[in-house]
């Protein structure tokens, strides 16, 4: 096998791990927020964990030595660092109060930016060609139709994001209805006599 075949197969591997961590995350979190949040974030556990599947079958047609998620290419080891840091900050959490819920969404949109900038750069790599081009000696395959996949990878990767940002919005609401209901409504009818007495 070729080096340039290898190393595009093992960034594919090595996506597939992170999507693998970040299934696990996403899963984690789902067990600690209530519902309705809790199904969309386990929707993103599964989206995660179809995308590990795809790109763990494209890799399974080469014969590759196994790795850890420490030989990926510098950006995706930042990223699995990132994941692999998170989680252990939300295990260590308990009770997901307002603030640290928003926390948590925010570190989750900014994961979903760099999953799909990860896709993004391989589908602008000449990767796909060379890793096209040694699957259409097994089946018939049309760079394009390749490309779609990551694309596609690309393109779910937004929704979650949007999705994260509407979460964090009604979120944002539900704080803001529960305080207005829990602070005392008090009117003053006339503040300034205070001053005169």
């Amino acid at each position: 096998m070729n080096e340039k075949l290898e190393e595009s197969a093992q960034y594919l591997r090595c996506c597939s791990n992170i999507e693998i961590e970040a299934f696990r995350l996403y899963e984690k979190l789902s067990k600690k927020i209530n519902y309705p949040e809790s199904s969309f974030i386990l929707g993103f556990a599964y989206d995660s964990l179809k995308c590990a599947k795809i790109t763990q079958g494209l890799v399974d047609n080469f014969d590759l030595p196994e790795t850890e998620n420490m030989n990926c290419k510098k950006n995706l080891s930042a990223l699995a660092t990132e994941i692999s840091m998170f989680s252990k900050k939300l295990s260590k959490i308990n009770n997901l109060n307002y603030e640290i819920f928003c926390e948590v969404l925010k570190e989750l949109i900014a994961l979903e930016d760099l999953l799909g900038e990860a896709y993004t750069n391989y589908v602008q790599s000449p990767a796909t060609k060379i890793l096209a081009d040694e699957l259409s000696k097994i089946v018939t395959v049309d760079l394009n139709n390749f490309k779609k996949i990551f694309e596609t990878f690309v393109e779910q990767k937004e929704k979650h994001r949007e999705t994260i940002i509407e979460i964090m919005y009604c979120y944002e609401a539900k704080e803001a209805d529960r305080l207005k209901h829990i602070a005392p409504l008090i009117k003053y009818q006339n503040p300034d006599s205070w001053i005169r007495q």
